[in-house]
């Protein structure tokens, strides 16, 4: 025979226990949003000439699509947002490397004595 005295503890104690199962059951239902940028188009930009060497900038707003790079005459090519040095900073860029080949970032006064003929100078 049930007790009436514990009859409403033990209801609450089963609701309880069914609350805190939904909750956890919820908690593993959590939104993931995932962004591609794959698909948005670079932003282009321009060189301008160094001491035997071209100059890219990557714009102050560092779009996380990348950037493309275009001179005439030359190919074009794209510089991931990934890849860019860090601002202040500096990064000799081959086009014919790819994005993984190419070398790390440096200080701009040493680096502007290593650029090879044909690589690009790209500024932070």
């Amino acid at each position: 025979m049930t007790n009436l005295a514990t009859a409403p503890v033990r209801a609450r104690a089963i609701v309880a226990v069914a609350l805190l199962a939904g909750v956890l059951a919820l908690a593993g239902c959590t939104a993931r949003v995932t962004f591609d940028p794959s698909g948005l188009a670079p932003e282009s930009v321009s060189t301008t000439a160094g001491a035997g060497y071209l100059i890219v900038r990557v714009p102050e707003s560092r779009p996380a699509s990348g950037i493309e790079v275009r001179t005439p005459g030359a190919a074009t090519f794209q510089i991931p947002a990934d890849h860019y040095p860090l601002p202040g900073a500096c990064r000799v860029w081959l086009p014919e490397l790819t994005p993984r080949q190419q070398d790390a970032p440096g200080t701009c006064d040493d680096l502007e004595r290593q650029v090879p003929p044909g690589a690009y100078l790209v500024y932070g």
